[in-house]
């Protein structure tokens, strides 16, 4: 589907296209655009900050690359196969690509281009003037398995969704090549963290999550005009089915090489219900120690107050949850020394 990769030099959004013996169809436009998923994650906390991916967390697999434009009210027009595409920049892990080719008809005002990244299948059975943003959304083939563990990586890349809205008039030219700006892509999966901070002098055998899905929806729903971290909320969870598929048995996180740092990629999971209490079945992090039995416990939860109020987070798609844990051989207590990227949670024993 995707043509030839090349390293040339971008073009400017006015640089004039010469082809020997032009005689094109006026209707045959040629066009370039950029996805990214450099969209920064959204940090869960009560002061929402953003934050870079890095890594594997930004790649895009342009084998599995689509581009689809939409009309005004949200139905389907045409696929867009362009023939040029190539990172912008030299980086290990090149989180944008510019994107160049033709489209027939190019539609001149009021048109919204969506892009598929890395999803498990290819679209199916788009209609031209049926099929709307939220059908593909919702669709069989927008929905996947999750394979724990998983791990970023080439061969297993986080699927990604965005769009974005042309609302101005665009005047198209034959000879001329029209920009149609950037894209920004929302990861599917959420990734959660929990670290040692400095002063630790135990160190953690093993770090689990318990309840996730087993499926996941590539896309969020009700969001058709433009990808942005701040529209995500908690009304926005988008699960496979009607409520939660919790897999059987825990989850291990991935230490790092000095098993400090401890993290997971998964989808999103309904903790609150309603009125924010927690659900049966809420997701939690259990922590072991070296040389001990006990275990502890961190719930998705605002740990600034003194005790548990009985409230709970939701796990949202492209947010980032960071607990920080102190150990140190006197006592166990939880408390809050700072509520950031989803709150620093010191465990003092």
């Amino acid at each position: 589907m995707l043509a030839t990769l090349s390293c040339m030099s971008l073009l400017s959004c006015e640089k004039l296209i010469y082809e020997e013996g032009d005689n094109c169809d006026e209707s045959v436009m040629h066009v370039s655009l950029r996805v990214s998923a450099c969209g920064s994650t959204m940090s869960r906390a009560l002061t929402e900050t953003e934050k870079d991916g890095a890594g594997y967390e930004n790649f895009i697999d342009v084998h599995k690359l689509h581009i689809l434009f939409f009309d005004k009210d949200n139905k389907f027009l045409q696929s867009f196969e362009p023939e040029d595409i190539y990172p912008t920049d030299n980086s290990e892990y090149p989180h944008t690509w510019e994107l160049r080719g033709t489209i027939q008809n190019p539609p001149k005002t009021g048109f919204k281009i969506v892009a598929l990244a890395n999803w498990p299948s290819d679209p199916q059975g788009l209609e031209v003037g049926v099929t709307t943003i939220e059908a593909i959304c919702t669709a069989d083939w927008a929905m996947g398995n999750y394979k724990a563990p998983f791990t970023p990586s080439e061969s297993s890349p986080i699927p990604m969704y965005g769009v974005k809205t042309i609302e101005n008039k665009i005047s198209f030219n034959s000879d001329i090549e029209t920009n149609l700006g950037e894209i920004n892509l929302l990861r599917a999966f959420a990734k959660i963290t929990v670290c040692l901070s400095d002063g630790s002098s135990v160190e953690l055998s093993s770090v689990t999550l318990s309840n996730y899905n087993k499926r996941f929806a590539c896309a969020p729903l009700g969001m058709y005009d433009n990808t942005a971290n701040r529209k995500l909320s908690e009304a926005t969870v988008h699960l496979a089915g009607s409520d939660n598929e919790p897999a059987r048995g825990p989850l291990d996180f991935a230490p790092s090489t000095d098993r400090k740092s401890w993290t997971i990629y998964i989808p999103e999971y309904l903790n609150a219900g309603p009125s924010g209490t927690a659900r049966n079945g809420c997701s939690h992090i259990e922590l072991k120690i070296n040389e001990s039995d006990v275990t502890y416990r961190i719930d998705f939860r605002d740990y600034s107050a003194q005790t548990d109020d009985g409230q709970r987070f939701n796990i949202v798609r492209n947010f980032e949850y960071y607990f920080e844990v102190k150990l140190t051989p006197i006592l166990f207590s939880v408390s809050v020394k700072e509520w950031e990227f989803g709150g620093k949670v010191l465990i003092d024993m």
